[in-house]
């Protein structure tokens, strides 16, 4: 018998599983048990609900597109409805209308909202609001399915790591390489954070392997044209896909041009332009769209890039009705660009992906490889890097400060997995230089290093359990509580109005930068109150804060910072016990929600209406 024929009784089974070919099949099959052993522990003990306030956005949109709204949001942005109503006014529409109609979203690209519309299609109707729990340890059902398909988007990535591996060096480090990447605990965050940061890592995965065919095919002895130009059209697709998720990886069009040129033989030139029509056909219908709603094809996404500068400090970009540009520097974004870059070196790039396989990435640039494809691709993914760092440090928001490195705006982890690769490269090349006396030693050494780099991610599944909710700020149960006080057509603001239109659901506006109309800042009519939405007869008829801004420190921004007045308007009602003089909504709900930082104001007492 070989030690490759299937077995035929107990005798040869115990024989085929101990030395035979059956022994590859039992090892994967317990590796496979170990996996799906540690999933189920740390989804059932660590995984949270969503707090990235991108996540809740693109889910409550997704959930209006299953629920056939169109491409509308019902987190409306004050700085999204001033862009709808100055092309309203510069195409002679009625520029009140854009306050009472449907509010189109201007800030999410509609690769991934549509991919949660098709999911939200497939789940029951009771998944698409979640649970309405107030128990710590529990997770609302609608994000348990988002992480679930984001999941089943990182064993994609993991295969598509240990292949690369195997590609660009041999099966020894796609092992390491994909064991490592399995076990980041920043990759299982992002998988539960509803953000599309993994459907990105996948596809800059999928963009690298194309890149590798076409370096390979390249340098063939008789390159053919037709084979270049179908690698270099997947890696347009890739890229307008990738557009269309997170606008900023349009600029992977550079360094993917820069290598096509590079690699392109007598096609380059005709390749790089199908690249950039291919790009282009993905995208420009979506950006013109954008275009005839506001005047600027991505949005409300490129006032990223003033956001945070120091005239719109932290979200008051986001918040302003009616900002005033002309009274911004010029040198301030370049200001605001060197200060991040200069922490994104610092701090982030070092600790790419929170693996210390990074450590190995950035010391191996300083080691040629004898292949020239590893080589070529490695400076590919420096690249990436360097401008995705400048894009990234250039567009940081409060979303960064605020709610740290699990946001959209992590553009760089994005690259980790492919860095793995190369560091586990570095790693297996140590190893090999050295004389082991039995190659089981070798091996024994390996598996240490691949326990040492998940140790972080192990000890994390160690109790004590962490609590499914992020308190503060979010209480899914009392936002859907104070929700259901109201009227499903209720017009809410908030300090957290992404968590009111995902957990409520209701229309919310993001805070104003005035509770009342400021004299000051009223410059030709220009007012940044809400009562701007009581003139276009459609008024907020629901103020919900939460311990978000309840619980800031009184210090600096308490008694300095005027866009705090919403802060200083809660601790005012709750401390003197009434509502100021001309503010319309006086119906306040008080007790304990209000002492735990939870405040709710409404034209009407609903919480005491039994037929509400």
């Amino acid at each position: 018998m070989k030690p490759s024929d299937p077995p035929s009784g107990i005798q040869t089974l115990v024989h085929y599983l101990e030395v035979g070919a059956g022994q590859v099949w039992l090892r994967r099959l317990l590796a496979v048990i170990l996996v799906v052993l540690f999933v189920v522990i740390y989804q059932t003990t660590e995984a949270r609900n969503f707090s990235a306030p991108d996540a809740m956005d693109a889910a409550q949109l997704g959930r209006n597109l299953a629920e056939g709204r169109g491409y509308t949001t019902s987190f409306i942005r004050p700085l999204s409805l001033h862009l709808l109503q100055e092309r309203a006014i510069a195409v002679g529409a009625d520029p009140q209308a854009v306050i009472t109609a449907p509010h189109p979203d201007l800030e999410n690209p509609p690769v991934y909202p549509v991919l949660l519309a098709a999911l939200f299609k497939v789940l029951p109707a009771q998944f698409h609001y979640g649970l309405p729990t107030d128990q710590f340890f529990r997770r609302p059902y609608a994000e348990v399915a988002i992480s679930t398909a984001n999941l089943a988007i990182f064993a994609v990535i993991v295969v598509l790591v240990a292949w690369l591996g195997r590609r660009l060096f041999d099966p020894t480090v796609g092992f390491l390489a994909a064991g490592t990447t399995l076990v980041t605990e920043h990759f299982w965050r992002f998988a539960n954070s509803g953000l599309p940061t993994l459907l990105l890592m996948l596809l800059v995965l999928v963009l690298v392997h194309l890149l590798v065919s076409l370096d390979r095919a390249a340098a063939a002895p008789a390159p053919s044209g037709s084979r270049l130009a179908s690698l270099v059209l997947g890696a347009g697709i890739v890229i307008g896909i990738a557009c269309m998720t997170r606008y900023a990886f349009a600029w992977l069009v550079v360094p993917v041009s820069a290598f096509v040129l590079w690699r392109g033989g007598k096609w380059k030139g005709r390749l790089v332009l199908l690249l950039l029509v291919t790009v282009a056909v993905l995208s420009v219908p979506w950006l013109v769209r954008n275009w005839r709603l506001c005047g600027n094809p991505f949005g409300i996404t490129l006032h990223s890039v003033i956001a945070n500068t120091e005239s719109f400090a932290g979200d008051r970009l986001e918040r302003s009705q009616h900002p005033r540009l002309d009274q911004m520097h010029r040198m301030e974004p370049v200001y605001k660009l060197v200060r991040n870059v200069g922490d994104t070196l610092r701090d982030e790039i070092p600790r790419l992906g929170g693996s210390w396989l990074t450590a190995f990435f950035l010391v191996g640039l300083l080691v040629p490889f004898r292949d020239d494809t590893r080589n070529r691709i490695r400076w590919f993914v420096v690249a990436t890097l360097g401008i995705l760092t400048v894009i990234q440090s250039a567009i940081r928001t409060s979303l960064s400060t605020g709610f740290g490195f699990i946001t959209g705006e992590n553009l760089i982890v994005t690259l980790a997995p492919v860095a793995f690769v190369f560091g586990a490269g570095l790693v297996v090349l140590l190893l090999d230089q050295i004389e082991w006396p039995a190659p089981l030693l070798r091996t024994l050494v390996l598996n240490v290093v691949l326990f040492g780099l998940s140790a972080p991610f192990l000890i994390t599944c160690l109790p004590p359990r962490s609590l499914a909710l992020c308190d503060p700020p979010y209480r899914p149960a009392i936002i859907r509580e104070f929700a259901g006080f109201t009227p499903q057509n209720t017009l809410f603001m908030s300090d957290i109005p992404w968590a009111v239109a995902w957990y409520g659901p209701r229309e919310c506006v993001w805070a104003t930068l005035r509770v009342l109309d400021d004299p000051e800042a009223n410059v030709n009519n220009r007012r940044e109150d809400f009562f701007v939405f009581a003139e276009a007869r459609r008024p907020i008829r629901a103020v919900y804060l939460s311990p978000y801004w309840a619980d800031q420190p009184m210090r600096a921004r308490f008694f300095g910072d005027p866009d705090f007045a919403w802060g200083r308007f809660y601790l005012d009602v709750m401390l003197r016990q009434n509502v100021p003089a001309g503010f319309p909504l006086k119906n306040v709900l008080g007790g304990s929600y209000m002492i735990n930082g939870h405040f709710l104001a409404a034209e009407k007492d609903y919480w005491n209406q039994l037929d509400r």
